[in-house]
């Protein structure tokens, strides 16, 4: 009789022990399920992506070769200050205070507002078709 009281408290242990696991099986799927998806902050010199032209695109295709798909596994947050330098200054420290993965800039001008948005540092791309004075 002992030992069928035994058998009986296993029994229900096991149970209790497979429907909870069951249970967790949706949360830890949700939980896996959740990737990070890497947000880009883009600092542009044009109003908009049409007058960026060949930069804008080889940026995107560039994203696009090595698997990165914008809204599915990365976003990019553009943003075109049209060559207005106040707006250079507000747009970066927008992009920084996006909390961002990485920035990159296009031009001397959105270079020198991201490097002092992020200061004390953080790294970003520059790209760059004239050289940048040290400072």
């Amino acid at each position: 009789m002992v030992l069928a009281l035994a058998q009986v408290m296993r029994r229900r242990d096991f149970i209790k022990v497979v429907a909870g696991s069951a249970a967790a099986w949706p949360i830890a799927a949700r939980a896996q399920g959740k990737r990070h998806i890497p947000k880009i902050g883009v600092l542009w010199h044009a109003g908009d992506a049409q007058e960026e032209g060949p930069l804008f695109t080889g940026l995107v295709e560039g994203f696009r070769k090595l698997g990165y798909e914008e809204g599915r596994n990365i976003t990019l947050e553009h943003r075109f200050p049209n060559e207005i330098p106040e707006r250079f200054k507000s747009m970066a420290t927008e992009l920084v205070s996006l909390n961002v993965d990485a920035l990159v800039s296009s031009g001397e001008l959105a270079a020198v507002a991201l490097r002092d948005a992020t200061k004390p540092f953080r790294p970003f791309l520059c790209l760059c078709l004239t050289r940048l004075r040290a400072s």
